[in-house]
């Protein structure tokens, strides 16, 4: 059995409350049940108005030039994948032809 542990430190604050929280099953998991889900407690976040991170306030050429940059990160990211796997391949051509 499980002992409780006492710890020097310890307030008795509770910072998050996972009381509510199952453990996942191993064999077969479970995802997305809407009944497992508990509701949020912020009635802000619920009725679907979040805070500043829905604040959609950007201009067009600020949004083209977020879209830009992460397409421009991500094919430079591809284009090193493909540059190294074109290396190998013509590495293990030379060595084996």
């Amino acid at each position: 059995m499980a002992r409780n542990k006492k710890y020097d430190d310890d307030d008795g604050r509770v910072i998050a409350d996972m009381s509510a929280v199952e453990r996942q099953p191993l064999v077969i998991p479970k995802f997305g049940r809407k009944a497992d889900i508990m509701p949020l407690s912020d009635p802000e976040e619920q009725s679907g108005t979040g805070g500043e991170w829905d604040n959609n306030e950007m201009s067009k050429s600020e949004r083209r030039a977020y879209i830009t940059g992460a397409l421009g990160a991500t094919l430079a990211i591809a284009s090193v994948f493909v540059v190294a796997a074109a290396i190998f391949i013509f590495v293990f051509l030379k060595i084996y032809a």
